[in-house]
């Protein structure tokens, strides 16, 4: 009979394979089918990070708490953060330029990352959200649960594909045929996901953080002797050695945050539980005395580079956490300068910082501090008042890189330059020049695509003021594949496959890995390309490259299946399958 601990175990894991499988088969609708339905770029951005940060949230707080309110809990934080990263890309035209960006990106997994123990906390004890010790065991749990999970799911793959290979030894293709569809991936991997999410979380008292926390601390001593001779060698060798070239601003403050980590982690979240040995609890308090010296040179090196070269969207972003830092390194210096409960007051000070590091990802996606916008007003107010030369300023960047607010910049700089105007006219068009000769815009675009393939039938080739409506980053990705390509090249088939939708259908056939080739639906609609699914799915390698040569050869028909579809000898394709 089975014991309530066992049916109790099963029910867990059960419920978290199936979320993990859910969670999957949303992945696989954003990539294949929304896409279609979401042509707002914005609209598709929003949708897409609340379902993945959901879904990602959800299964960190499953397993310590009920999945009622663990989809509760996980629907609070992730709404909100997919609400503010869509209010983030109104900055920017296209998807491609908000992830080129990066920081909004980044803004977003931070406050998911640094929320979500606070959820947990708050799920197990309500009163105890504030409480240091049940933080720190929440944010440790996660990330030891989800990496232990990651790991079992790779092991897992390496088992399919050895298994698969061994299968495929005795001509039994079983296991290559389903993974041949797109959609079961995306299932196994979240089911997989899941599972070992509810496993680990079993094993609780066996694989907990108490392990990685102990090796971590080894790295205390190592990084303090690191930190003492970078210190030492800078008194002896002078700050010039340190600030005459490139900016250390970066380093800097990776450094300064390994050394916050490292303490927190030689302190962990009550006395009784920190290091023991006093050299080790002495290494650890240096390392915190340490952090003002790192913090401050980091501002300095920053200060220097924004006085000499003006704002940009990232250098504001290392000021951001350039604040955190010093915030962490006055704190600790005051804590241990203090002595008595130095440790306490450390974990006191990482809970405020913590709440404060909330505040500032969730300020960073709205108009309050916008990035672009403020580094846009930096680089034009130097360009017009002579700081820098026009043909030294940030043009490019705001044209290509900084969005709508880099654009709206440059507007208004032209409508101040004076007699400056005729030269950042020049660098203007000269700069969107450079851009149309890499992604050209509206008819050049459709003419660089034009260039790319071969339209059949003859004359079926739709106009280049047509084919300049396909967004940028497909064109970017078809003059990868199709430039680079040999015979056959690209092929567009153009033919009226669905015949109760208006207008025409083609299918487009592009180099693929091991001399295959991938097919992709497209259809005209109201003067737009609209782009569909990869027929089979991405890198399903539907066709081989003699096919496609035939296919160039004139050797295919259009034919009637339940819907006109192409063939090509007896391969049957037809654009929605």
């Amino acid at each position: 009979m089975m014991r309530a601990k066992d049916r109790q175990s099963l029910v867990g894991r059960a419920e978290l394979t199936l979320i993990g499988a859910l969670a999957g088969l949303a992945m696989w609708v954003l990539i294949e089918k929304a896409p279609d339905v979401l042509t707002n770029p914005h609209l598709f951005l929003t949708v897409a990070s609340a379902v993945a940060g959901y879904f990602a949230v959800l299964l960190a707080l499953a397993g310590p708490a009920n999945i009622r309110r663990a989809g509760i809990a996980a629907g609070v934080l992730s709404l909100p953060a997919a609400g503010l990263a869509g209010w983030a890309s109104m900055r920017f035209d296209t998807l491609e330029a908000f992830f080129d960006a990066g920081h909004p990106v980044i803004a977003w997994i931070v406050l998911l990352f640094v929320g979500t123990p606070f959820l947990a906390a708050w799920l197990e004890n309500p009163r105890e959200v504030r409480d240091y010790a049940r933080l720190f065991d929440c944010a440790w749990g996660i990330v030891v649960r989800y990496g232990a999970a990651w790991l079992f799911v790779g092991v897992f793959w390496a088992v399919v594909f050895l298994s698969d290979a061994l299968l495929q030894l005795v001509g039994v293709s079983i296991i290559e045929d389903l993974l041949d569809h797109d959609l079961v991936p995306h299932l196994v991997i979240g089911a997989v996901l899941g599972l070992a999410l509810a496993v680990v979380y079993e094993m609780r008292e066996y694989l907990s953080p108490f392990l990685l926390l102990r090796l971590l601390r080894l790295l205390v001593p190592v990084m303090l002797v690191v930190v003492i001779v970078f210190v030492g060698a800078l008194l002896l060798r002078g700050p010039g050695t340190l600030f005459g070239g490139l900016s250390p601003t970066a380093t800097l403050l990776a450094v300064a945050l390994g050394m916050v980590s490292l303490v927190s982690i030689a302190i962990d979240k009550q006395d009784d539980r920190a290091v023991r040995a006093g050299w080790m609890r002495s290494a650890a308090a240096l390392l915190a005395l340490l952090l003002p010296v790192i913090g401050g040179m980091a501002a300095y090196a920053l200060w220097l580079r924004v006085g000499e070269h003006g704002w940009t969207p990232g250098r504001l972003a290392a000021v951001v956490i350039a604040l955190f830092v010093l915030a962490y390194a006055v704190s600790y210096a005051v804590a241990v300068a203090l002595r008595g409960a130095w440790m306490a007051h450390v974990r006191r000070a990482n809970m405020m910082i913590a709440g404060g590091i909330l505040v500032a990802c969730a300020v960073w996606l709205t108009p309050v501090l916008n990035a672009e916008a403020i580094a846009a007003r930096s680089q034009m107010a130097r360009i017009l008042d002579g700081r820098v030369e026009i043909g030294q300023g940030a043009v490019w960047e705001m044209t290509h890189d900084w969005g709508r607010p880099g654009r709206a910049a440059l507007e208004r700089g032209l409508a101040k330059a004076g007699e400056k105007a005729d030269a950042l006219q020049k660098a203007m068009v000269a700069a969107e020049t450079e851009r149309a000769t890499s992604v050209p815009d509206g008819g050049l675009r459709g003419e660089a695509v034009l260039a790319l393939l071969q339209v059949l039938p003859e004359g079926a080739a739709p106009g280049a003021d047509v084919l300049g409506t396909l967004p940028a980053y497909l064109v970017e990705d078809w003059q990868r594949l199709c430039s680079a390509a040999r015979a056959p090249g690209c092929v567009l088939v153009m033919a009226d496959f669905n015949p109760s939708r208006a207008g025409s259908e083609g299918i487009v056939f592009l180099p693929g890995r091991n001399e295959t080739y991938d097919a992709m639906h497209v259809w005209i609609e109201a003067g737009r390309v609209m782009v569909g699914s990869y027929i089979g799915g991405y890198g399903s390698g539907i066709l081989s490259r003699s096919d496609v040569a035939a296919i160039a050869a004139g050797q295919y028909r259009v034919a009637p299946s339940s819907r006109r579809s192409l063939w090509v000898g007896e391969t049957e394709l037809f654009p929605e399958n």
